[in-house]
């Protein structure tokens, strides 16, 4: 073979082989480039749930403070409305957070604040702090989220009142319930 033939043939390969590399790095670039872009939307997503549950959070919090004395009969039942809805909203944006651990303990505060043990005992004044807390505990886990740092343990108080009403864990589903009075709000069964 003439030597001219040989290395226009090796020229030919040369060319091919880095065309074919310079192809496969457009592809590659292209589907990391989709990956990227996929992850920072889904990040994008869950950082607007997080930031709706936060709002959700900070408005069931002041309606906990303010609570339902001496007040008309409508706004009373704006306030036991909140409390129903609470928990309903945390539950569906909470489905945007990719962390299960941060998804369950989101929606098992929400769930007590919302509700309490058949018979319980607490004055109102007593459940409306303990709901404050459990927002705070929710505000909490949210913020570390947000900060890309590991959900944080739960205090003390926060363990105690949970463990007051242990069955509560397993209602994990959306609640419907009809309309209620103060007392049946947070002294009826789920049954």
């Amino acid at each position: 073979m003439d030597a001219s033939v040989l290395d226009a043939l090796i020229g030919l390969i040369g060319v091919a082989a880095g065309g074919g590399a310079a192809c496969g790095g457009v592809v590659y670039q292209q589907r990391h480039g989709t990956r990227a872009a996929d992850t920072a939307r889904r990040r994008g997503e869950a950082v607007a749930a997080a930031e709706r549950i936060l709002a959700e959070l900070l408005t069931t919090q002041q309606h906990l403070r303010q609570g339902f004395h001496d007040v008309a009969e409508d706004e009373r039942q704006e306030y036991f409305r909140v409390l129903r809805r609470h928990h309903a909203t945390v539950q569906l944006y909470a489905q945007w957070l990719p962390d299960a651990q941060l998804r369950d303990r989101l929606s098992t505060n929400a769930l007590y604040v919302q509700i309490g043990p058949l018979g319980d005992q607490r004055s109102d004044a007593q459940r409306r702090v303990e709901g404050m807390a459990l927002c705070t505990d929710s505000i909490s886990c949210l913020g570390s989220y947000l900060r890309s740092e590991a959900v944080p343990h739960r205090d003390n108080s926060t363990s105690e009142l949970l463990a007051r009403w242990p069955e509560g864990r397993e209602f994990h589903t959306f609640i419907f319930a009809e309309r209620q009075s103060e007392g049946d709000l947070h002294g009826s069964s789920l049954d």
